[in-house]
């Protein structure tokens, strides 16, 4: 064997005998058993996207042979998807949430995976692994980011403890929330009961008074200086002293913060939501295969910590989730580490929002009584 020859197969065999490790029993030695295929994926922009371009696309390419195409956003995912010819989808495999994902799949636009070719999917949480979309065979169910209040340290003296704290005169018109309703509806909803006595039951007032909250909305808006569109837009809001705290997702607070940056995350002892995201592979993709492995080498451990410690993102993975609390002070503090942990989390209020036309009249009124201070 030449020299040249040698360090190729000693190269092949180091990374078969990596891929094996990771728990991707499907792989020979140095096979790279997609080669000159390309998988077409969807996810969220932001620490999700910087996560998969350094920690996931390079090991999934080198192992299957296959060239990975990210397309990020918010979204726009559906409207792409839904405008691909028939049988051409734009995407293989999305990730997705509840206001895109369940109606999609009713829709026929998403097909129903083998979990014999996701073995990975087995080390996820058991919380997660009984929800329908898992169960059913769908995809592989997860979660993303907490809802967290985040201040300014130089704007800001005495931080807010409980979501009711941020209708005090003193944040009126200085705070930014989200433009979307799922999150900031549900703020809202922790807010009122927490003024009216009732701390940490968002979820009831919801439940039992939709109207109500939304009222509620409208009549406190104020308190919101900027609607922000992205974690990013609401971290550089926040940076530049452009309003001095606000409610929004955890990634992009807590990996600041982790920097030295002069911010302070509180997640309220009463309760917060997390964000349901899963994959799902595409109706009419020619390569549902190699989706498959996609979301299997997600699922790996050594990825999964990565995606908790750099990403700040919530490590369905038991055994990464331990390390990853290990590794990394934020996700110790506040994302599950265990069982026990993932038993507590509690999603936003998604039931809620999609009985019966509930999600459009959300929307409408979002639309026309909250966000007309942004678009006058």
């Amino acid at each position: 064997m030449t020299r040249l020859g040698r360090r190729d197969f000693l190269r092949g065999a180091v990374a078969g005998s990596a891929a094996l490790a990771l728990g991707f029993p499907n792989v020979a030695r140095g096979a790279k058993p997609y080669a000159g295929q390309t998988l077409s994926v969807f996810s969220y922009a932001g620490a999700y996207e910087s996560t998969l371009r350094k920690f996931l696309i390079p090991t999934f390419e080198e192992r299957t042979g296959a060239r990975v195409k990210l397309d990020v956003g918010w979204w726009d995912m559906l409207p792409k998807l839904k405008a691909s010819p028939p049988g051409q989808p734009v995407y293989d495999v999305v990730l997705t949430d509840p206001t895109q994902g369940f109606p999609s799949i009713k829709e026929g636009l998403f097909q129903k995976t083998s979990p014999a070719h996701i073995p990975n999917a087995k080390l996820l949480a058991e919380r997660l692994r009984r929800d329908w979309i898992q169960a059913d065979g769908w995809g592989v169910n997860l979660t993303g980011s907490l809802m967290v209040m985040t201040f300014h340290t130089e704007l800001v003296k005495t931080i807010p403890q409980h979501w009711h704290e941020l209708l005090a005169p003193e944040f009126k018109g200085k705070l930014s929330m989200y433009d979307a309703p799922y999150q900031s509806l549900f703020a809202f909803a922790q807010m009122k009961a927490g003024k009216e006595g009732r701390p940490g039951k968002g979820y009831e007032e919801l439940k039992k008074d939709l109207d109500g909250v939304l009222r509620f909305c409208a009549e406190h808006r104020d308190i919101v200086r900027l609607w922000w569109t992205s974690t990013g837009d609401f971290m550089g809001k926040l940076l530049q002293k452009e309003i001095v705290g606000g409610v929004s997702h955890s990634t992009g607070p807590f990996a600041a913060e982790d920097e030295g940056k002069p911010l302070k995350s509180v997640v309220p002892q009463e309760g917060s939501a997390i964000v349901q995201i899963f994959w799902l592979v595409t109706a009419g993709t020619k390569v549902k295969r190699l989706a498959e492995e996609w979301v299997n080498d997600f699922c790996a451990t050594e990825f999964q910590v990565k995606w908790g410690t750099v990403g700040k993102i919530a490590v369905p993975n038991l055994e990464a989730a331990a390390l990853a609390a290990k590794e990394d002070r934020f996700y110790s503090k506040f994302l599950p580490k265990n069982e026990a942990d993932w038993g507590r989390i509690v999603y936003y209020p998604y039931d809620i929002y999609f009985e019966g036309n509930n999600w459009a009249r959300i929307n409408d009124f979002w639309d026309r009584e909250v966000l007309r201070k942004k678009r006058g």
